[in-house]
């Protein structure tokens, strides 16, 4: 099913919109780091591949909120049902493909679709975007560095499909986090938006974990 348009003429945040197109930067970012102490230890023993395991929560959180899944369009918004991810898969010589899989299904046969895809990627020519980018949340991780802060590139104002970016899990103090980077477009999510986001992702990691 496509998008619906959203009706402007009762949208709440209908002034807001109207203000962030105006802007110059009109994009929201935030650097959380998550907890994933008792996440990694189960991934671990359960011998499941920590990337796509992780994706699945953070995708599964995104879409219950509903400006993730919102897109400029126009002078208007789109609104879809779900968005699966596009995410970036390294290739050895240092570059890298996209990669989509569907996460509205099932763990287990999510998990087998994520590795088939992934090895369909490492093997394709060219950097393509599969069925509707519009419709999709970008992905992306460094999985070198435990950073601070991340910015994202953007390609133009009007870009509005939520990127989110993870970097290397460390201990401290005794526990495991990760750096988890949420950047929005501010005409459609605000900072209570990309908390949700954060509060959303604590509630799916436990919940995926009983799929193990």
């Amino acid at each position: 099913m496509g998008p619906h348009k959203i009706d402007l003429s009762v949208y709440p945040r209908k002034d807001h919109f109207a203000h962030f197109l105006t802007m110059a930067q009109p994009f929201l970012t935030m650097t959380v780091k998550v907890d994933i102490t008792g996440f990694l230890e189960r991934v671990r023993q359960a011998e499941a591949p920590f990337f796509l395991t992780f994706l699945y929560a953070v995708i599964r959180a995104a879409n219950r909120i509903p400006a993730f899944r919102q897109r400029i369009h126009e002078e208007g918004i789109l609104e879809y049902d779900h968005c699966d991810p596009s995410f970036t898969v390294g290739l050895p010589d240092g570059t890298y493909r996209y990669c989509l899989v569907h996460v509205d299904q099932p763990f287990a046969r999510y998990l087998e679709e994520g590795t088939r895809k992934q090895a369909e990627a490492l093997a394709a020519e060219h950097l393509e975007e599969e069925e509707d980018p519009m419709g999709q949340l970008f992905i992306s991780s460094v999985p070198w560095v435990h950073y601070e802060s991340l910015e994202t590139p953007w390609p133009d104002t009007r870009f509005s499909n939520p990127s989110i970016t993870w970097g290397k899990y460390q201990e401290e103090g005794g526990r495991v986090t990760i750096p988890v980077t949420v950047m929005v477009h501010h005409a459609l999510a605000d900072g209570i938006h990309v908390a949700a986001f954060y509060r959303n992702l604590e509630e799916e990691l436990e919940q995926v974990l009983e799929q193990l």
